[in-house]
């Protein structure tokens, strides 16, 4: 989008859009752009309501005032919770139990997530027939290819081309996507599991294995690929989660 508001201003029309990821409206430096903190996929906060939502649409559409550009504004309020889903009495709980991973020479975060992401096919297939439907699937792997490219990554090895053809920096954001949607759809399987979205994201950061194979690869980073580099430091963890890790 911030590339399109670029080409829109060159043919005479205004723009203005609202950001999700912020380096990535600081990198392209779109002529007005709103970032909102809320999580990917939900650019207006929590759904169904309509009043917080016009206070969103409202700073972005405020921004079109703006002739000296680029303007990034931050906006200031949190996304408010998700009442579709949080007025249950019952705290969420995962269905599945991740025991503490035992350490020797041979556990690694490749042969952990393996073992991990194995316990939650079955539940992410539960998932796909109860809803008919399923957000899973950006690359087009399975999730144990995605486990063993993560987890290889993790330990230490050279990643190789995550989608044949393709660049690994192109391709490494739509694979976390992938692994984060397959846990929240698994986890969010079993008959009333349901959790909101701050329990699950600290459930994913904080207990299981995929997220501490992330977490471990962002500490290594990229390596000679600035590319690559870039997205797995500044787009691999997600802002909303930055606030939950070890909350």
């Amino acid at each position: 989008m911030c590339a399109i508001a670029h080409q829109l201003e060159a043919a005479g029309l205004p723009t203005t859009l609202i950001a999700l990821v912020k380096p990535h409206a600081e990198k392209i430096r779109p002529p007005r752009a709103l970032w909102v903190p809320f999580e990917l996929g939900r650019p207006l906060g929590a759904p169904e309501d309509s009043r917080f939502q016009r206070r969103v649409i409202k700073a972005a559409l405020k921004l079109l005032g703006n002739q000296a550009t680029p303007v990034l504004n931050d906006f200031p309020e949190d996304a408010p919770p998700d009442n579709n889903i949080s007025n249950y009495d019952e705290n969420w709980v995962c269905p599945v139990s991740f025991n503490s991973p035992s350490v020797s020479d041979h556990d690694t975060h490749a042969t952990r997530l393996a073992a991990e992401v194995s316990l939650l096919v079955p539940w992410h297939e539960a998932w796909k027939r109860k809803h008919g439907r399923t957000g899973f699937g950006l690359t087009g792997l399975e999730p144990e290819k995605l486990a063993d490219f993560f987890g290889s990554f993790a330990d230490g090895h050279e990643p190789g081309a995550l989608l044949p053809g393709s660049e690994t920096a192109n391709t490494f954001k739509l694979g976390v996507n992938d692994l984060l949607t397959f846990y929240q759809e698994a986890a969010n399987a079993q008959p009333g599991a349901v959790g909101n979205t701050a329990e699950i994201n600290s459930w994913f950061w904080n207990e299981t294995e995929a997220g501490q194979t992330l977490l471990a690869i962002r500490k290594i980073g990229g390596g000679k690929d600035p590319k690559l580099d870039f997205v797995i430091k500044r787009l691999t963890v997600p802002h909303v989660a930055e606030v939950i890790i070890n909350k």
